[in-house]
């Protein structure tokens, strides 16, 4: 990419574009070097970069591209998976959810049946994620659900979630479960059949929890609670998926205190796998319908301004279909994932953004000079007994070549 192009004067303007000709400024200067030779840039000077002049950004965006290159080099990675609304249900009330429903309004959990049915469909399509969604633990509150469960077999969500992601390797695809709070030993159970598994941060900002906020009233976004299950998770060593949620009310400095302490959390003990920058998209109905939604530049500076926190060495990945004519320019900003696609299941968090066609996303990579790579849930760099399980790992190995990825054939949606 050049540094002036016509991508970039649609984005900042030709005016702008032409005063990149007098360089960046020294303190941003000696931040960008700072990052590129690989030294943990601290809270002030990540702040700082929000505050760059918009005709800036382009520094940063090559900076954070550079860092990539260095870590991960030519390679876009995703995977293709069966999205698995094990239960819609949810005691939480986020103000941007249009995932949940109350009892009533539709099923309240898929049956064994359906999950199996599922992960065959996916298996003999070539999917190898069978992700896991569902609402937060919604025995605690509604009694009906809880009934239904029982008479299943199960005491909680999770315990059903742990029988389905056993189900689901039996057929030859690879449980990836968001399950949200954990305990200890329900975690170490998950193990047993997830070879990696993911739970958003969100945010790390206890004042969205207060009335009128996105999180009022939603027990399990309390920040502590989700760092908590991620640090039980990175002491039994499981890869894990993190990330924001972006647009949610949360302010600038928000963004990067959530950054910064996802940071510190895969520093202390190296599970940490990929995070996630997701924009929040308004949408009828909601709580939030009116919420702006993260404009363009805002989101290509927090994606860049996170590969710059997380250094060369992180997955760094923004949702093709929640960006999907923008998602391109997302790769000059550092991203190094475009996450699950599925040939057989919707985004039944957001049901109104189809998947990117495989094909049409392949020739947008390779265009930018790019190779787009399958991997499985797990990342290449955790496939080993460090972080996985004995029998599922012997199952992993099978899947992928000496890179850990998938093997290479004819890229496809099914």
């Amino acid at each position: 990419m050049g540094l002036i192009d016509k991508d970039w004067e649609n984005v900042l303007g030709t005016l702008e574009c032409e005063s990149l000709l007098n360089g960046p400024s020294k303190r941003l200067s000696a931040i960008l070097n700072k990052a590129e030779s690989g030294e943990v840039i601290d809270r002030d000077e990540v702040l700082s970069l929000v505050n760059i002049e918009k005709d800036e950004i382009p520094y940063l965006l090559l900076t954070a591209s550079k860092l990539r290159d260095a870590g991960k080099g030519k390679i876009l990675t995703y995977s293709k998976n069966v999205f698995v609304p094990l239960t819609q249900i949810c005691r939480n009330k986020c103000g941007y959810c249009t995932f949940k429903y109350e009892p009533g309004e539709g099923a309240l959990f898929m049956s064994p049946d359906e999950v199996v049915d599922l992960a065959k469909k996916g298996a003999e399509l070539g999917c190898t994620e069978l992700l896991f969604v569902t609402g937060d633990k919604p025995e605690l509150k509604y009694p009906v659900y809880r009934e239904a469960l029982n008479k299943l077999g199960y005491e909680t969500t999770a315990d059903y979630l742990i029988a389905m992601g056993e189900a689901g390797l039996k057929e030859n695809i690879f449980p990836h479960t968001n399950l949200g709070l954990a305990t200890s030993e329900e975690l170490l159970a998950f193990r047993q059949s997830n070879p990696s598994m993911g739970l958003m941060l969100e945010n790390i900002s206890p004042r969205l929890l207060k009335k009128g906020q996105a999180h009022h009233g939603c027990p399990d976004k309390v920040p502590k609670l989700r760092m908590n299950t991620m640090e039980l998770a990175g002491e039994h060593r499981i890869p894990w998926t993190s990330g924001i949620l972006v647009g949610i009310g949360e302010t600038w400095e928000e963004r990067i205190d959530s950054l910064i302490a996802l940071r510190e959390l895969g520093e202390h003990y190296g599970h940490l796998q990929e995070i996630i920058i997701q924009n929040f998209s308004p949408k009828p109905g909601i709580m939030m319908e009116k919420y702006p939604p993260p404009s363009f530049v805002d989101m290509l500076k927090l994606v860049a301004i996170s590969r710059l926190v997380f250094g060369e060495g992180m997955n760094l990945q923004i949702p093709p279909n929640l960006n999907p004519e923008t998602y391109p320019m997302f790769i000059h900003a550092g991203i190094n994932d475009l996450g699950g696609v599925s040939p057989v299941t919707i985004d039944y968090v957001n049901p109104e953004a189809p998947w990117p066609k495989l094909e049409i996303m392949q020739d947008m990579v390779e265009d930018l000079g790019f190779t787009l790579r399958e991997r499985l849930p797990v990342y290449p760099e955790f496939i080993d007994d460090e972080f996985i399980e004995k029998d599922v790992l012997t199952r992993v190995v099978n899947f992928v070549d000496k890179h850990g990825y998938v093997p290479l054939e004819e890229v496809t949606n099914g």
